[in-house]
């Protein structure tokens, strides 16, 4: 079934909304948003919109929900839910300027929002509400007995940047809450979910709308990227470099600072603290040739005023602006003409390299960039097996051949995600002043998004959570908060489903910079980069939390990591079939060609496409081609054999063993039945990378980890079929 024609989907718009869109210079709808408007118009299907960023997605979903709360008198409300705070910022402004011509009020509600719109809302609830997870969280919370007030007249819930919540413990916890809501509405409500293009849409809506994914219309657009001007650089970095490893780095940001002066670029470096170093580099070369400062960091820990003050540098056009950024600039917030995106470091995904190519040349008839640069290091005298297969630079290629074949990581699912199962349990006992066990387990997991949890399971787990004192239950076998419980929801992080880590407060001259994890080692006197800047600490409270910064000529990098997205099995094979091929992609520069024509060779000197594995001295390096998922878990498995083992991303490596003994230990796998989690994995050494990991019992935890990390079969797999000899 196809949409309606673009005109004739156009005139059943509200007539505002038509004549504002004429105003706009619309000449009409895009064939995407022709196609959404009937069932959203409808009301009864759920719908997922998937296009490319900037083709009109928002568009697609509220144009037909705005004419059905026009056309119900302006009374209904709408519910937007987005992953960032920026972002529904930026849609807050865009909706405004359309609903106030519908005489329908917009509600921000995010944790940087005042008391006033939430206010205005509940004294009169209608129109368009857009909040953050963590904001629904604490609504339903704390407003319970509220909500069929609240939301009785809730037309639709839209999920912006849907693709940005599945498989993760956000996306969890954003599925709980609307089975909540609508379990509390005692009604079904559409559902629209908006998308980037992943490689499994069926996936993607089987999320929005959990077991029910094939019910869901899809609206896929066609249209066909624009031009992308494509080149990846090959910089070299001295093995005898002494500072710290920087000078490739040095190099690139000399390159960056001649290039990106004519337009707005943005610059995506692997880690938070990268993006502090080429922010200074870059800040201090503008210095130095007396220049205005038109380079800027972008990313989580800075304050809320730091990242506005940058996005408006890049809106307002005043001149050529650069953004060094991590993640918080692959969503869909406005930031003006992109011309170019520069990528240092292999993407760890192709999903996450689309996304930020999609936020360049969305000009019509402009081509967008993608520039790549990869550090590759000289070989060294005391060189092991892996430097010379050039990790970084074969990996970047293989992510950008995916990208350009339209591959995509499907999302991932089946995690059982118990942590998120933990606040959901604590969050709906303040919902409704209290629930039986049967009633909570019959609303998160029987019909709701824990299916995975057994019955056994959830006793289990309510009884960990009483011994640790989070709840406990009354004479009518009612469960409430136990003492632990009443402290841990009375923190205003306790709405967040990710884990909460120990910021310090950094700040300069009574001006508040933004954030930073730091160890009770960093004292007075101490170096550290952040904002763009050299800073001097200059006072520091660990009680407190606070950091007072003077301006300083030296500095470090702070010490955060990159996003530790995993690496897919596609990713790893593509690696390995560009190591036996011996076509070059024309869009290397002469660099990046000869170290890639090196990694070659020395691919057929170890034998690889023969053996997987490399002995060097008592070292041993298995090659499993295979996703971290695989590899993580090939590594639990060789250490339970008592192999010292650790996944290095390209192979696998084992230190202090011999040829024979990997053989064998592989052998001893590929001849058992996979192992008991509780025989193979140790707590200490995980630590507790979920939120709420910490109150689970053994086996729950160790099943919750390995659902959402691991791939035993698939490295017992491996074991089977390998050769090493």
């Amino acid at each position: 079934m196809t949409g309606l024609p673009e005109q004739a989907a156009f005139e059943r718009l509200a007539p505002p909304l038509q004549r504002w869109l004429w105003e706009q210079g619309w000449s009409g709808l895009r064939a995407a948003q022709a196609e959404a408007l009937a069932p959203i118009l409808d009301g009864r299907q759920d719908v997922l919109i998937a296009a490319a960023t900037a083709s009109g997605k928002t568009e697609a979903a509220f144009l037909p929900l705005l004419t059905r709360l026009w056309q119900g008198g302006g009374q209904g409300v709408v519910l937007y839910v987005a992953p960032m705070k920026a972002l529904i910022n930026d849609q807050c402004e865009r909706l405004s300027m359309i609903c106030e011509r519908l005489e329908i009020p917009v509600y921000p509600w995010h944790g940087d929002i005042g008391e006033a719109p939430r206010r205005g809302f509940v004294a009169a609830p209608r129109g368009v509400v857009l909040i953050t997870p963590e904001s629904l969280e604490s609504l339903l919370f704390r407003k319970g007995a509220e909500l069929r007030n609240l939301f009785g007249k809730l037309e639709a819930v839209v999920v912006d940047e849907l693709h940005a919540f599945i498989g993760n413990e956000r996306g969890r916890q954003l599925q709980s809450l609307l089975h909540r809501l609508e379990a509390a509405l005692a009604r079904r409500v559409q559902r629209v979910g908006l998308s980037a293009t992943l490689g499994d849409m069926g996936l993607a809506a089987n999320f929005l709308r959990l077991g029910e994914g094939g019910d869901i219309r899809l609206v896929v657009s066609a249209a066909q990227p624009e031009t992308l001007q494509l080149a990846l650089k090959a910089v070299m970095q001295p093995a005898n470099d002494s500072d710290h490893g920087e000078a490739a780095h040095v190099s690139i940001a000399a390159a960056l600072f001649k290039r990106l002066r004519t337009a707005n670029y943005l610059i995506f470096p692997n880690s938070t603290g990268m993006v502090e170093f080429y922010a200074d580099a870059l800040r201090r070369h503008c210095e130095a040739a007396r220049l205005p400062v038109t380079f800027f960091p972008h990313h989580g820990r800075l304050n809320k005023s730091e990242r506005e003050s940058t996005e408006f540098e890049l809106k307002r056009g005043h001149l050529p602006v650069s953004v060094i950024c991590t993640s918080t600039l692959e969503m869909g917030i406005d930031i003006g003409s992109i011309r170019g995106i520069v990528q240092i470091g292999a993407a760890e995904t192709v999903a996450g390299l689309c996304q930020r190519i999609g936020r360049a040349g969305r000009r019509e008839g402009e081509t967008a960039e993608l520039w790549q640069y990869c550090v590759t290091e000289e070989p060294a005298a005391d060189a092991d097996c892996v430097d010379g297969l050039h990790v970084d630079l074969v990996q970047s290629i293989a992510v950008i051949r995916l990208f350009l074949a339209k591959w995509y990581e499907p999302p991932a699912a089946n995690a059982l995600h118990y942590s998120t199962l933990v606040q959901q349990i604590l969050s709906l006992i303040g919902e409704r002043c209290g629930v039986t066990a049967a009633e909570a387990y019959r609303l998160l997991c029987l019909s709701g998004p824990f299916r995975g949890v057994g019955e056994a399971d959830f006793i289990e787990l309510l009884r960990g959570l009483a011994a640790n004192g989070l709840l406990m239950q009354d004479a009518n076998r009612v469960l409430l908060h136990g003492a632990m419980g009443e402290k841990r929801v009375n923190h205003f992080t306790f709405f967040a489903a990710f884990q909460d880590t120990r910021e310090y407060r950094l700040r300069h001259a009574g001006k508040e910079l933004g954030t930073l994890p730091l160890k009770r080692i960093h004292g007075i006197g101490d170096a550290l980069i952040f904002a763009g800047r050299r800073w001097q600490i200059s006072e520091i409270d660990h009680d407190k939390l606070r950091v007072e910064l003077i301006i300083a000529s030296a500095g470090k990098l702070p010490k955060t990591g990159g996003s530790g997205m995993p690496v897919h099995d596609r990713v790893r094979e593509e690696m390995r079939a560009l190591l036996t091929e011996t076509d070059i992609p024309e869009w290397l520069d002469a660099k990046a060609c000869e170290v890639l024509a090196e990694a070659r060779r020395h691919y057929a000197a170890l034998r690889l496409g023969e053996t997987d594995l490399i002995m060097e001295g008592r070292t041993a390096y298995l090659f499993a081609w295979r996703g971290d998922a695989t590899q993580d878990a090939l590594v639990w498995l060789l250490r339970a054999q008592r192999l010292t083992a650790e996944n290095i991303g390209i192979c696998v490596k084992i230190r202090g063993t011999t040829a024979i003994r990997v053989g064998d230990v592989l052998a001893e796998i590929s001849a058992a039945p996979l192992p008991a989690l509780t025989d193979v994995l140790e707590r200490q050494e995980i630590g507790t990378p979920e939120k709420w990991d910490w109150a689970l019992p053994d086996r729950l935890f160790f099943d919750s980890f390995a659902s959402r990390r691991l791939n035993l079969a698939a490295a017992r797999d491996f074991a089977v079929r390998t050769t090493v000899l």
